[in-house]
């Protein structure tokens, strides 16, 4: 019995889901592929999701997954969603089902890894697939089409690793948090809703105006969630007619860039020295059987 689940994008929505607001997000063609029967010692992620399927009657046997679509050529993690993607597939082989309840054992579990904190958005979009709009687990998950005719999805990857847990920490320290949470939650809804009518236009507008307002939430906090590359990615994105941003908490790891010209990203990854992925969205969530 073999498994898969694919990474993740976040691609609106980065730290409203912090206040229950919604975010827009795509699983990626980066996979996660396990087995039973993996070598000591597990990851934080892979035990926390074994203890919490070992309540529900599952294997607590140890899986072997493999990670290493996650990774640039020099084994640093792209910031893909991999943990996401380990737990989805941990609680798969051991419950031996891909059902709802898998879902909640994968979430539970990442969420138990991460110290009770977390989103979840991540191991949604791990499990369904896709693209979807969701709030903080548990909430309702809304399956979207896949892309915005006309618009050209490109990663690129800053060449720097990020804390998530440190950036998340002293943004919700920061005076300025709650003036911050009016404005990402507005334009989440707003580029939700020009996802849903394939608007394009007013899609590339909100991109926009979502990475200067991640600029200046982090200028409040203290950290480079907009680091100095991913500003001038920005910033070129938006003089060539497209839109860049951080995906997930910044200060590094990916960004995403939505343009109608399909090769923008290639030439703005050699004017700032970022790394054009090859990355997809992957309309297939969690897969267990022999053939994954």
């Amino acid at each position: 019995m073999k498994a898969s689940a694919p990474g993740k994008l976040v691609l609106l929505g980065d730290y409203a889901v912090l206040a229950g607001g919604p975010a827009l997000v795509a699983a990626v063609d980066r996979r996660a592929v396990g087995a039973p029967g993996g070598p000591m010692p597990p990851s934080a992620v892979v035990e926390a999701v074994l203890a919490r399927a070992k309540r529900e009657g599952g294997r607590p046997e140890l899986p072997e997954i493999d990670t290493r679509a996650f990774l640039d050529e020099h084994g640093q993690k792209l910031g893909l969603g991999s943990s996401a993607a380990v737990a989805v597939v941990t609680a798969a082989l051991s419950l031996g089902q891909d059902d709802e309840r898998t879902f909640q054992v994968a979430l539970e579990g990442h969420r138990d890894a991460a110290g009770g904190v977390g989103s979840g958005v991540d191991v949604a979009a791990s499990f369904y697939g896709g693209v979807i709009a969701t709030a903080r687990q548990p909430a309702p998950v809304e399956v979207l089409p896949t892309e915005i005719p006309g618009l050209t999805l490109s990663v690129l990857y800053t060449g720097q690793s990020a804390s998530t847990a440190r950036m998340v920490e002293a943004v919700e320290r920061a005076e300025a948090w709650l003036s911050w949470q009016k404005v990402l939650l507005e334009l989440s809804e707003q580029g939700l809703d020009a996802w849903r009518r394939q608007d394009a236009p007013n899609f590339l507008s909100v991109v926009s105006r979502y990475g200067r307002a991640l600029a200046g939430l982090g200028a409040d906090a203290g950290v480079p969630i907009v680091t100095h590359r991913t500003a001038e990615l920005m910033r070129r994105a938006q003089e060539e007619g497209g839109a860049a941003k951080p995906s997930g908490a910044g200060g590094g790891d990916v960004a995403v860039l939505f343009a109608s010209d399909p090769d923008l990203a290639a030439r703005l990854a050699v004017e700032t020295g970022c790394v054009l992925l090859s990355v997809r969205v992957d309309p297939r969530g969690l897969r267990l059987g022999e053939e994954t």
